[in-house]
């Protein structure tokens, strides 16, 4: 019997990497074709820059998509139980999964980051803006939180912790997760509400991302406001 236990524990742990891998990749390809839409067909950005400047954008907001479902899977178990309970196990992978992506954007952004890709991140000396600054700094801060929350998920740190410590730190997330919404606000605000920004109905990789994040955090004030009794 304990043999088939760790057998099925493992074949829990493949199916769970080989699921989040399947939905990051179907992420990053509607992301990537919206972006590609909004960014090359509809604002003429040359098409050189898609290896990095828009496979960035879409990177971004996969891995706030792929964070935010790992947040949502309880909220919704809550409301559909016989739906979402049997992938509840999903959580730590959809959440390493979109750490990675994060990390990967991060490495990509320091990358381009310059008045040339970011124009309004930059003041006419070079130096950074407030805007910039604000928006990198919300960045770092949220990215460091993720950072600490993948270590601790890791199994030899986490069976060393205390449960209620580990608790903690997990939660931490939804600190990151506002951060991260900190971070789009800052860096895209102003162009929500532009009309050129509107062009054909098609929203900002920054304003799609902020909308993902609050409708996250409601579903989450909701389970903590209607605990269940």
């Amino acid at each position: 019997m304990l043999n088939n236990s760790v057998v099925s524990t493992e074949q829990a742990k493949n199916k769970g990497w080989k699921t989040a891998l399947l939905i990051f990749s179907a992420t990053f390809a509607v992301t990537l074709g919206y972006a590609f839409l909004r960014y090359n067909v509809v604002r003429n950005v040359s098409y050189e820059n898609i290896p990095l400047f828009i496979a960035n954008k879409a990177i971004a907001l996969t891995a706030t998509i792929l964070i935010g479902l790992s947040f949502l899977l309880g909220p919704l178990a809550r409301f559909l139980p016989k739906l979402f309970v049997p992938h509840l196990y999903l959580r730590k992978h959809l959440g390493v999964t979109g750490f990675a992506a994060a990390a990967l954007h991060a490495l990509i952004s320091l990358v381009l980051l310059t008045p040339a890709y970011y124009p309004k991140f930059f003041l006419p000396n070079g130096k950074m803006d407030l805007i910039g600054e604000s928006s990198i700094l919300f960045g770092i801060l949220a990215f460091l939180i993720f950072l600490a929350i993948s270590i601790t998920s890791l199994p030899p740190i986490e069976n060393r912790m205390d449960p209620r410590q580990w608790k903690f730190v997990q939660r931490l997330g939804y600190l990151a997760y506002i951060l991260i919404l900190f971070h789009v606000a800052v860096m895209g605000w102003a162009g929500w509400w532009q009309p050129e920004s509107w062009k054909f109905g098609l929203a900002s990789i920054s304003l799609i991302s902020a909308l993902v994040i609050v409708f996250v955090l409601i579903m989450r004030a909701i389970v903590i406001v209607f605990p269940k009794k």
